[in-house]
């Protein structure tokens, strides 16, 4: 057949399924139409076929570890339940000991023969009635002195025989008896000259000349004589190198007089970084177990604080280049380049060291797994004092750990020397951070965060970024200008990133509503659940050596907190086994509850609604000047960011001035109702959350506390401004409190808010002010009715998504397993209901007390009025029916003349200003709906990064240790035994979590929750109680005490 190409030439994308690896990929080519001679038939064919890279998925790169699942999940659900052992036995009461509940009751009647040993110590002991040398029998005589030496052992010896006994050993601490007690001795005293370069032994060509030397052994300080060697065996090694070899660390290079070994170095570092333990209390301790009368000036020690000030820096900086792998550089240690010294974080990516080959290929949709999650924060406690003397000593590695390298920091920063300081502008008009200037405290600058950030950044290899900084709402504005001030080397292809900038979980309070929901981590893609406060912990850590490194120089204040952050991630590192296991289980559970929860949501909605609503998603996902699709589109009163600003403009028209002391009235009305919400999270957590009886309950409440106790100060010290006449009250109030009892908790803390005044003191005619400035009381019942009408809208919106699940519930659900998700659900939207309803009452409350019955549309909010219509019908039904079924006998029914529908009231709260009409109640279900879908995303999200980590881990651990061979063995051991924890399924891992070996309380508490500070912990008990019933029931019983 003859053919005639009438070739149709378009470039056509064209979908290809092909089973090569199960990949399906893209192809490009031209489409060919070819006919037939007589033009009655028609051929197709695909030319000039260029094919497009193929989507790969993270299971097709080429890895050992692609196709790894750890703690995998197969059969990880409910149902498991009913398969767990028998719990009785571990969650028990196990029997109690009177050594291990009190010992202390034990000892107490033996304190008299513990002493009474103790003083053995003092005189001779078994060798009372005929002292003599364990060696050599010589007996104590005029002739003959005996000696007893604590390291060697609890024996006498002869002058000769101890001299023989310690040529090698000249750091043993002796005593001598002199017939009534022990006397101090030191060897040097006794004649002892030490042999260097031999390690005691005799040298063939010792140096004549005796060299007098302290040596520093923890805990003694020693005063030695010794003889450097002169033979061949030390031709190569002069005097600081022979003291290097033989363990003693030189305090100076010229002609050393003190040493400290290396073992007092290595001890005294870990005192430091674990203990923060400074070098003045360390050397007073060790001049006091050497000699105590010294500190009386009675007796005379060498002063050696400065030696061993300089020593320990540089010991522990050598650790670190040790540490690096610095020291089998040919180039030498001054080759060492910018942050090569800091110990990195072994699960975060890092190109050529822990991220397969090919990952930049992997489909878009799974780049997430190979995103870095940056937190940022400035750390004013730990400020630096600007001193006109200072010495310039400069930090030992100048940019080779944690700090950026200080002369190109410099350098940037005199360009900036005006900028003003960086703010959420939006909190800022309001809040003003509630801080007078004098404390110090300071926001950040663009220059030095700008800097800071990006040289934190310099060598990431990165498609995906994310930034979690407090005031990132703010800096991530106009960020790509400014990277054009930085240096070259610094300045990062952020057109070529996926960048997204979001805001700490903890510090998100203090924004706005609007700046909350616009930034908030939750609604990030990619990001699981990080709380990005990661940081944090890392200040909480550094904080106790504020005080140790405020006055210290520049230098020696790099150096000793790099020392503590190297100690920080260390420890990190190596508890990433059980930190990781841990969070994965947590994250498999709640990953399952979302998942459940988000079905039965969308099962509510219509397949269009839902596919609108994801579309929204989407666009604001793609450009955050979209309308957010996580909140109300409408609302129909001012938002309380609204109100308050209009309260401060009023203020300042009326003052006609700047605020009292740079802070307004407003900004302390506001902090005042910011943390009576604070209070009541907490207080609400400690009495109904079973998310609190997780592992380290106790650390996370005693940080909330502690963040509020540092917000009440700041409120304390305006309170004193604007409020003169709360100072009375205060010390009323303390004077009524039981002197005996410990002080309040935070949350427990009376504020005295002009409300509370009001209520404290009523009088008649009343006080208008309450010891407040004029128009202070006015200004806080504006904002008291802001907080009413806001509560009121958001109660009506949860009650509208809630009726929105009961009603598909009701119509649509059947069966046990169903019905109790359901039920769960709408619990949890009833939970946020009595949030906001509590809200109300107390705002209503202050209101009250400050303008009595002003607003007739802000009535008094009872149980009952918090229910839409049909609520108290369904409810009120199955209370008749049981009551009717009560007390009957078989066949029972309820009474026919049960009452209906036809005389309940509508709550109030239907029909006050601003109630939502159906518009709204689509509005509210949307937002609930689009809430449930994050949830569900992020924790799904949370368990692919977790895994993923997992295998990051594994994978550094093999590349480090190609190193050396001390170094594979260390890490190999690591790596098999972190695959061997991530091996277990998700079933065993739970159960051994629920079913700790010694069942007790604090035992599992100590198992679970020994990472302090912990997201992942508050859900722990949570996620098992709703997966398995059964052991989660047990469990209660044994924490309630049962």
């Amino acid at each position: 057949m003859r053919r005639r190409a009438l070739r149709e030439r378009n470039q056509n994308l064209v979908d290809v399924d092909d089973d090569y690896d199960g990949a399906t990929f893209t192809v490009t080519g031209d489409r060919g139409i070819y006919l037939s001679f007589d033009g009655q038939h028609r051929q197709e064919e695909l030319l000039n076929v260029a094919h497009k890279k193929r989507r790969l998925e993270p299971t097709q790169l080429d890895d050992q570890l692609a196709h790894w699942i750890p703690i995998p999940d197969d059969n990880f659900d409910e149902h498991e339940a009913e398969n767990l052992p028998p719990q009785t036995t571990v969650l028990g009461k196990r029997k109690e000991y009177q050594s291990t509940k009190d010992p202390m009751s034990l000892w107490r009647p033996l304190m008299g023969e513990f002493l009474t040993e103790v003083l053995r110590h003092e005189g001779l002991g078994d060798d009372t009635a005929d002292p003599c040398c364990a060696h050599c029998r010589a007996k104590f005589s005029s002739h003959v002195r005996l000696f007893k030496c604590y390291e060697c052992g609890q024996f006498l010896q002869c002058l000769d025989c101890c001299l023989e006994n310690h040529k090698r050993t000249p750091l043993h601490v002796i005593q001598e008896w002199n017939r009534d007690y022990w006397v101090p001795r030191t060897l040097a005293q006794l004649g002892l000259v030490y042999q260097l370069g031999h390690g005691g032994f005799p040298c063939p060509l010792p140096d004549p000349v005796q060299h007098k030397l302290v040596v520093i052994e923890e805990p003694i300080i020693h005063q030695l004589q010794i003889h450097y060697c002169k033979c061949a065996k030390s031709d190569d090694a002069d005097n600081i190198e022979q003291l290097l070899r033989n363990g003693w660390y030189p305090a100076t290079v010229t002609d050393p007089g003190t040493c400290a070994t290396f073992r007092t170095l290595e001890t005294y570092r870990l005192y430091n970084v674990v203990g923060n333990f400074n070098v003045r209390d360390f050397m007073t301790s060790v001049e006091r177990v050497t000699d105590t009368s010294s500190s009386s000036g009675m007796t005379w020690l060498p002063d050696r604080y400065k030696q061993f000030n300089r020593v320990s820096r540089q010991w522990s900086f050598l650790m670190r280049l040790k540490r690096a792998g610095r020291g089998h550089d040919p180039r030498g240690v001054e080759h060492t380049a910018l942050g090569e010294c800091a110990v990195t974080c072994w699960a975060c990516p890092q190109d050529g060291r822990n991220l397969p080959e090919g990952w930049r290929e992997v489909d878009a949709k799974y780049q997430f797994l190979y995103m870095l999650i940056l937190a940022v924060d400035a750390n004013f406690r730990l400020r630096n004092r600007i001193r006109v003397n200072e010495i310039d000593d400069p930090s030992l590695g100048p940019g080779w750990g944690y700090f950026v390298e200080p002369g190109s920091y410099r350098e940037h920063l005199k360009n900036y020397v005006g900028e003003d300081e960086l703010f959420c502008k939006k909190t800022l008009e309001i809040l003003q951070d509630y801080a007078f200037p004098e404390w110090g405290v300071k926001g950040e600058r663009y220059a030095n965060m700008d800097f800071i950030v990006m040289a934190a950044l310099a060598g990431f290899s990165l498609l995906w970024l994310t930034i979690s900084y407090d005031i990132g709402c703010q800096w991530k504005l106009k960020i790509e200008q400014r990277m054009d001030q930085l240096p070259a080397a610094m300045q990062l292809p952020l057109k070529d990133i996926n960048v997204q900038y979001g805001l700490p979980v903890w510090h998100a309070a203090s924004h706005n509503e609007d700046c909350q929901n616009q930034n908030s981590l939750s609604f990030r893609p990619g990001v699981g659940r990080s709380d990005g406060e990661g940081v944090e912990r890392t200040w909480g850590v550094l904080n106790p050596a504020a005080y140790s490194t405020k006055d210290a120089g520049i230098g020696v204040r790099a150096d000793g907190l790099e020392g503590k952050i190297d100690n920080h991630n260390f420890l990190k590192n190596i508890g990433q086994g059980e930190s990781l296991q841990r969070k994965l289980i947590v994250a498999i559970a709640e990953r399952d509850r979302q998942v459940a929860a988000f079905k039965d949501v969308s099962k509510t909605v219509e397949k269009e609604v839902r596919a609108d609503w994801r579309k929204r998603i989407k666009e604001w996902e793609a450009d955050g000047t979209k309308p957010n699709p996580f909140t109300l589109s409408r609302h129909d009163c001012p938002t309380e960011t609204q109100v308050r600003l209009q309260v401060r403009q009023d203020e300042q028209a009326l003052s006609g001035t700047a605020p009292l002391h740079g802070r307004s009235a407003t900004a302390f009305l506001v902090a005042g109702i910011q943390i009576e919400d604070s209070q009541r999270r907490i207080i609400t957590q400690l009495k109904g959350s079973a998310a609190l009886v997780a592992a380290d309950r106790e650390n996370k409440i005693q940080e909330w506390r502690h963040s509020l106790l540092v917000k009440i100060n700041k409120f304390r010290a305006l309170q004193r401004i604007y409020m003169p006449g709360a100072g009375a009250a205060l010390e009323a109030h303390e004077a009524s409190r039981d002197s005996d009892a410990p002080p309040p908790h935070a949350e427990m803390v009376k504020l005295f808010m002009p409300s509370e005044m009001a209520q404290l003191h009523p009088r008649n005619p009343p006080d208008p002010l309450h010891g407040c400035i004029p128009g202070l009381p006015e200004m806080e019942a504006k904002l008291r009715v802001a907080q009413c009408e806001n509560s009121l809208a958001s109660l009506r919106a949860r009650l509208h998504a809630k009726r929105h699940l009961i009603s598909f519930r009701n119509a649509n659900i059947t069966g046990q397993v169903p019905s109790t998700r359901a039920r769960t659900l709408i619990g949890e939207v009833g939970e946020r209901v009595d949030s906001h309803a509590n809200r109300y009452r107390r705002g209503r409350v202050a209101l009250m007390a400050l303008k009595g019955d002003t607003y007739p549309h802000l009535r008094e909010l009872k149980p009952e009025d918090v229910q839409l219509d049909g609520d108290a019908e369904e409810s009120d039904s199955a209370a008749r029916k049981k009551l009717a079924m009560l007390g009957s006998g078989r066949g029972a029914r309820a009474p026919r003349n049960a009452p209906g529908t036809s005389k309940r009231v509508m709550s109030w709260i239907w029909t006050a200003p601003g109630a939502l009409d159906e518009e709204m109640m689509h509005e509210s279900v949307r937002v609930e709906w689009s809430r449930s879908l994050a949830r569900k995303t992020r924790w799904c999200e949370e368990v692919m990064l977790l895994r993923e980590e997992m295998r990051r881990v594994l994978r550094y651990l093999a590349w480090q240790a190609a190193w050396v061979a001390r170094s594979r063995s260390v890490h190999d051991r690591l790596a098999e035994f972190f695959r061997e924890k991530w091996n277990v399924p998700a079933v065993t891992v739970a159960r051994q979590l629920l079913t700790d070996d010694s069942g007790d309380r604090s035992a599992i508490f100590f198992r679970i929750g020994n990472v302090p500070f912990d997201f992942y912990d508050y859900y722990f008990i949570q996620q098992f109680s709703l997966l398995w019933d059964s052991a989660a029931t047990q469990l209660e019983e044994f924490l309630s005490g049962n």
